[in-house]
């Protein structure tokens, strides 16, 4: 299993992985973990920032090329997330900039929730993402994810610093988090997983064009 890299010029190409992508994406996070998101009627789970700007790594199987996980980014230079809904989780300034993009709707194949192989998507994900950031000047993450799992992301060797407390929000204990990157932090996590290849797929684009 690779991870593809999507962007805006070449969804077409992974039409039926992004489609299978938003279904687990309402399956998970609507169905079984009961968010309150606006797609709640459909099978389908999409968002105002699944938009023209919005980049995703896709993990898929290497014998079917089904959708097997996936995260979108976005650049925090223009709306997302944490600027949009969730500036109170931090308490101090916004990061942003074009080094810094967010991460969101991190999700695997709910047929895998509670298996072991939703470990190794999350894995290998985790390596993609910062593969991703060295090849194109990225050096933070943002997200917003619930507390309790902040030490699953310290587990795959992300450097994590939180941006505020832990706030209920809809049920939800959430935090605002900050992930650096460099490419000692790649060798680390590389080392630690024990996945010394590079695992992402695809060009790299020019994202202060895109």
């Amino acid at each position: 299993m690779n991870v593809d890299v999507i962007f805006p010029d070449n969804r077409f190409d992974f039409a039926a992985p992004l489609m299978q992508m938003h279904r687990d994406r309402k399956r998970v996070f609507v169905d079984t973990l009961g968010w309150k998101l606006a797609s709640a009627c459909s099978w389908l789970e999409v968002d105002d920032f699944d938009d023209h700007r919005a980049i995703y790594l896709l993990a898929r199987s290497a014998m079917t090329g089904d959708h097997e996980g996936s995260v979108r980014l976005l650049p925090t230079t223009g709306p997302h997330m944490l600027t949009a809904l969730f500036q109170d989780l931090c308490a101090g300034p916004l990061p942003t900039g074009d080094d810094v993009w967010e991460i969101s709707r991190l999700v695997s194949r709910p047929q895998d929730i509670a298996g072991a192989s939703v470990i190794k998507v999350h894995r290998l994900l985790s390596l993609a993402l910062v593969e991703f950031a060295l090849l194109n000047g990225i050096t933070r993450y943002t997200l917003v994810t619930e507390a309790h799992r902040v030490p699953a992301l310290l587990s795959v060797g992300w450097p994590v610093t939180p941006l505020g407390l832990p706030t209920r929000w809809m049920e939800q204990d959430l935090q605002a988090l900050q992930i650096n990157v460099s490419p000692a932090i790649l060798a680390r996590m590389r080392d630690r997983l024990r996945i010394p290849r590079a695992v992402l797929q695809g060009p790299s684009p020019d994202l202060q064009a895109a």
